[in-house]
């Protein structure tokens, strides 16, 4: 594939196992999805309708989460650093944190290819959100020696 339309979009999220939520939120080439675990994504065609062609030569995946007073541009460099696969970004105006893995399509990509970024991208999303919202108490049990003890 050199480039996607939205059935192409559509595809992908569906063959994936993924309900599609929206079409058309973030552009005519674009979808808003959520995974069997109820994970929200969005598929968006980039570089649409070019002289090269009609269709997109481009597409990210984002997940998306709404920010609080616990985001900090710290935490969105640390989740960069530590999850260079996808991209980061925090919309303080838009009170978003996303993720977003792009892929450029002008050489050719297969379906297979496209399929494996979406898993990643969506492993990846939860990742980072562990990062900048991390849950100090999830593993105290680990280090409470003093019930073992008794």
């Amino acid at each position: 594939m050199r480039s996607v339309n939205l059935e192409d979009l559509k595809a992908l999220a569906v063959a994936e196992g993924h309900t599609i939520t929206e079409v058309g939120g973030d552009g005519d080439v674009s979808l808003r999805a959520t995974t069997p675990d109820g994970l929200i994504f969005h598929l968006i065609g980039t570089a649409c309708a070019s002289e090269y062609s009609e269709d997109c030569l481009g597409m990210m995946v984002q997940v998306r989460y709404d920010d609080d007073e616990q985001v900090t541009a710290e935490k969105i460099n640390q989740a960069n650093l530590t999850f260079a696969a996808v991209s980061t970004w925090w919309d303080k105006e838009g009170e978003t944190v996303g993720t977003t893995r792009y892929l450029i399509l002008d050489g050719g990509q297969s379906m297979e290819n496209l399929k494996v970024n979406l898993q990643n991208a969506l492993a990846l999303g939860p990742l980072v959100a562990d990062v900048v919202w991390p849950a100090d108490d999830d593993y105290d049990w680990l280090y409470d020696d003093e019930e073992d003890s008794e």
